[in-house]
């Protein structure tokens, strides 16, 4: 199994970063293809680990997935009718595989459908009951056996009206796409807007979906027969565009990340502001540069367009070399502070309480042996090894490489001293 070795501290890192598509994008827009009955192409794929999951997952279904690594391109064909049982072994590795019941249920509502719980990160309660509520909103049904969900509607699938009572990204992908072929229309509010749900709402409606927006978080869902041919270019990652930024902030150099929209990272880039560096962007690009006189701050994640709870674990890093007292409410999930032991054994000083962080800024860390228990909690750690003197290995990377492409490629681009070793 492999793991990092960092040698620390780097100081003064800088040059250019090609962002990936984006990961949480792509997994929804490829589950979305199971609706289709005709080919489906995406372009700007991420080639991460999670995107491999997802199309051996469509594989075992039943679907065509060819992927071409130089053009980042991949191309989905459906030529004969999917299985409708999600096997535990693919879903367990994933949150993302529980996507598959609202594709599923949008084409074969009448049939029995089964989807095993999901895995992935473990990031405190996680559940579906949402997602399942959106579906009993259309008249589906389900049930849980053996743990997998059965879900099913004796009719044809109608609309009514159905209100989240919070908002979950996930759910509102889910339940978008069970509604696309539904008698009628479907009423949804409160739904996510994160770019990543807007980006599969613009990819169906480009495809012949018809979805509108009534309000901020308020969408019509007009059922249509079919969906035509897919084509479609996935945004960027926002996410591991403000990972890099972190990079260059912690080791106080300078970067810029392109092809992202700096709209997609506004709150991120208004923390980063107040901390103190200095923020220019363009319409595909940001710019990040260090200075001297850094602040303390009291942030908060929320839903889109708040902080997202992806982007927290790297500003907890990036805090415990900020003077001062600062602050992190984690609001989404339970278990989100997964790297403030593994940067304490650094010498950061962190203290959780709940759903609470306070960073006490520090001018040393030091080197250690540290493990890594989430995707975020990865790239967490990594800042707290590049600011700290001596050498960190950092074990369980593969969580890590889930969501990064070209992950020790792109560190030592920077100037980073990192390199992957096998057990």
């Amino acid at each position: 199994m492999k793991h990092f070795i960092i040698k620390g501290p780097t100081k003064g890192v800088k040059g250019n970063i090609n962002i990936s598509g984006a990961k949480n994008s792509c997994l929804p827009l490829m589950a979305a293809s199971i609706l289709f009955e005709k080919k489906v192409v995406f372009k700007n794929i991420p080639l991460v680990n999670d995107v491999y999951t997802m199309k051996n997952l469509l594989i075992a279904l039943g679907s065509k997935v060819v992927i071409n690594k130089s053009n980042k391109m991949m191309t989905i064909i459906n030529t004969r009718p999917h299985k409708l049982v999600v096997p535990y072994e693919l879903v367990s590795t994933m949150r993302a595989g529980v996507l598959t019941m609202g594709s599923l249920l949008g084409r074969y509502h009448k049939k029995n459908i089964y989807v095993a719980k999901g895995g992935g990160c473990s990031l405190g309660i996680r559940d579906i009951n949402y997602h399942l509520s959106g579906f009993e909103s259309l008249g589906a049904s389900n049930s849980l056996q053996k743990g997998y969900v059965k879900i099913s509607s004796k009719d044809k699938l109608k609309g009514s009206l159905f209100k989240f009572p919070k908002v979950t990204v996930t759910g509102s992908a889910n339940l978008i796409m069970a509604s696309v072929f539904i008698k009628g229309f479907h009423i949804i509010k409160n739904i996510s807007i994160e770019p990543e749900v807007i980006d599969l709402i613009n990819f169906l409606n480009n495809s012949g979906a018809n979805i509108k927006f009534l309000g901020k978080r308020t969408i019509k869902i007009t059922g249509v027969k079919e969906l035509i041919k897919g084509n479609h270019n996935i945004i960027g990652d926002r996410i591991e565009a403000f990972s890099y930024l972190c990079v260059a902030a912690i080791t106080g150099g300078r970067v810029t990340v392109k092809n992202i929209n700096p709209k997609h990272l506004k709150t991120e880039l208004s923390i980063l502001k107040k901390i103190g560096y200095k923020i220019k962007t363009s319409d595909n690009s940001v710019y990040l540069k260090s200075i001297k006189k850094l602040n303390s701050v009291k942030i908060k994640t929320a839903p889109f367009p708040g902080l997202a709870t992806d982007s927290m674990p790297m500003l907890l890093a990036l805090l415990t070399k900020v003077p001062g007292k600062s602050e992190i409410l984690e609001n989404i999930f339970s278990n989100r502070f997964m790297a403030a032991p593994e940067l304490s054994r650094m010498g950061a000083k962190i203290k959780v309480k709940r759903n609470k962080a306070v960073i006490l800024g520090t001018r040393n860390l030091f080197g250690a042996d540290c493990i890594s228990s989430d995707l975020r909690t990865t790239f967490s750690i990594i800042l707290g090894a590049l600011s700290a003197t001596g050498t960190s290995k950092i074990q369980r990377i593969y969580h890590g490489l889930r969501g990064y492409s070209n992950l020790e490629k792109n560190l030592k681009k920077m100037g980073v001293k990192i390199k992957s070793v096998e057990k």
